[in-house]
């Protein structure tokens, strides 16, 4: 397959769209083949479909968040009282370019093994004032100002999409596009928002579908994101 993807992506780079038919012609392998590495290849966000069939190189960006300094530096912090624990750091300003209503979030979001949650709570909120623990819809409604700088720490999902940079784990485009479906502290991105959203991510990035729903599913939220997805293409 990955033979299979340099050349097309070859192929593309001396010509402006391909199809399965223009495959066959050049590398001589079967068209039912060609049709499925052209799927495929699409489905990751390296090609973008024009018409039925035909296929083109995507122009959008891979997403790639930069933590803020406070966030990679808790990151730093954990990561040696923690060593060998999955992490996972990032803040608010992760959502300031998809939004719609644009609304001011400082908070440093930092996700960790299920049963460490309450060692990194304890630990945190003994260095940092408004550092919170798993807060649901209501506690984050009641008692939680985002526009302050504040700390949210919860559970990492297994086998949740991440990225790196700089050396900090951070999440992927699909893993935030499925968390704030599911997490309550992003109940105030939800209904035409998350649409927003969703509509924004998809128009500026490549987004793997495949990773995306895979990871919805594991999360129980995978209706919902098909739902949105499906507008996102009407």
């Amino acid at each position: 397959m990955n033979n299979s993807k340099v050349n097309i992506i070859n192929y593309l780079s001396t010509h402006n769209n391909v199809c399965a038919e223009d495959l066959t012609a050049y590398y001589g392998i079967k068209t039912t083949t060609a049709r499925q590495y052209l799927s495929e290849i699409s489905r990751k966000g390296d090609l973008v479909r024009i018409s039925r069939g035909t296929y083109a190189v995507s122009q959008k960006q891979n997403f790639v968040f930069v933590p803020n300094k406070i966030s990679q530096s808790i990151y730093k912090q954990l990561s040696n009282q923690l060593p060998y624990n999955d992490l996972c750091v990032y803040d608010g300003s992760v959502f300031s370019q998809f939004q719609h209503h644009l609304f001011t979030n400082n908070a440093v979001y930092v996700e960790t093994n299920r049963d460490s949650v309450e060692y990194v709570f304890n630990y945190l909120k003994s260095k940092y004032n408004n550092t919170f623990r798993q807060p649901d819809a209501n506690f984050m409604t009641d008692y939680v100002d985002l526009r302050k700088r504040c700390i949210i720490v919860k559970s990492l999902v297994t086998e949740s999409p991440l990225a790196e940079y700089d050396g900090v784990r951070v999440p992927t485009l699909e893993k935030l596009l499925v968390d704030i479906q599911k997490d309550a502290d992003f109940d105030y991105l939800r209904g035409t928002e998350s649409l927003y959203i969703y509509q924004s991510a998809f128009e500026l990035y490549n987004i793997n579908t495949q990773r995306l729903l895979r990871y919805a599913k594991r999360r129980g939220t995978l209706t919902s994101v098909e739902s949105l997805i499906n507008e996102v293409k009407k």
